[in-house]
């Protein structure tokens, strides 16, 4: 399976590239009767009522058999509901032994405030048994909806996917509107283990863009999903405001050999 990110850019049009970018941990795993779940995901997300939020869960199995099984989302805290969920399959592995789908779970955000996502989880039912795989913790920061003109993001990199553990970087291209300077004064989120290294504040001139690269660190071991929309604190004249940036969604996945070997030695097991 190749490394890849994801770069998109906006203003009516949406282009997708995808470059190489090459350890999987094993935690934040469940096995499922020779099937693996790859689903604990650690993330920050800041955003606006009504806006709608996806998860990517990566279900992995060996064999033949398709998948099939009724996904229903469970137990999601006060401030979020279920916007659906559905099954896109990849042929990201050149093994035909290897199937893969990812599973994508819609959040919509609902009243402003603070929450955690810590308890919710992925019910999946198949023949005569259900399991439930866990989502993960994620922090959800609702703003009120914004009554002012703001800053644009007309690209961004949304996200990167590969065998190997890499620090995500956050890329982002922003236009100014303003008939004023701007100056961008922080990138923040709050995920256990990641943080912004060294921010310096830019100025976007009226009418002008920026490329803006924010570097993370990590102080933990990476975890295997991570999403992450950080708000973004900039001053136009001497107010400040912010807004959400645009998503990132990090994931490692193990590649063809680690895959045979992890299932392989899995079979008979559920959970873990």
């Amino acid at each position: 399976m190749r490394g890849r990110n994801i770069l998109i850019i906006g203003i009516g049009t949406l282009l997708v590239l995808f470059f190489y970018y090459g350890t999987f941990t094993n935690e934040n795993q469940t096995f499922l009767k020779g099937e693996l779940f790859i689903s604990n995901i650690t993330g920050y997300v800041a955003g606006y009522p009504n806006e709608t939020v996806n998860l990517n869960i990566y279900w992995i199995k060996a064999g033949d058999s398709d998948f099939s099984a009724t996904l229903g989302v469970r137990n999601l805290p006060s401030c979020l509901e279920s916007g659906g969920v559905s099954l896109i399959r990849d042929t990201g592995y050149g093994d035909s032994r290897i199937k893969e789908a990812a599973i994508s779970v819609r959040l919509i955000l609902k009243e402003p405030g603070r929450c955690v996502m810590k308890n919710a989880y992925l019910e999946i039912q198949q023949e005569n048994y259900t399991e439930r795989v866990p989502l993960g913790r994620i922090e959800f920061d609702i703003l009120e909806p914004a009554r002012n003109n703001s800053l644009r993001i007309t690209s961004y990199v949304g996200g990167s996917i590969g065998p190997e553990p890499a620090v995500p970087t956050l890329m982002y291209t922003i236009l100014n509107p303003f008939n004023k300077s701007v100056e961008i004064l922080n990138v923040t989120f709050n995920i256990p283990g990641l943080k912004v290294s060294n921010f310096e504040s830019m100025e976007i001139l009226p009418e002008k863009t920026i490329n803006l690269t924010i570097a993370i660190t990590n102080t933990t071991k990476l975890g295997n999903l991570y999403i992450i929309r950080p708000l973004i604190v900039y001053r136009v004249g001497t107010e400040t405001q912010v807004m959400p940036a645009e998503t990132y969604l990090y994931a490692t996945v193990p590649d063809e050999n680690k895959l045979m070997n992890m299932l392989g030695n899995k079979k008979n097991v559920r959970g873990s």
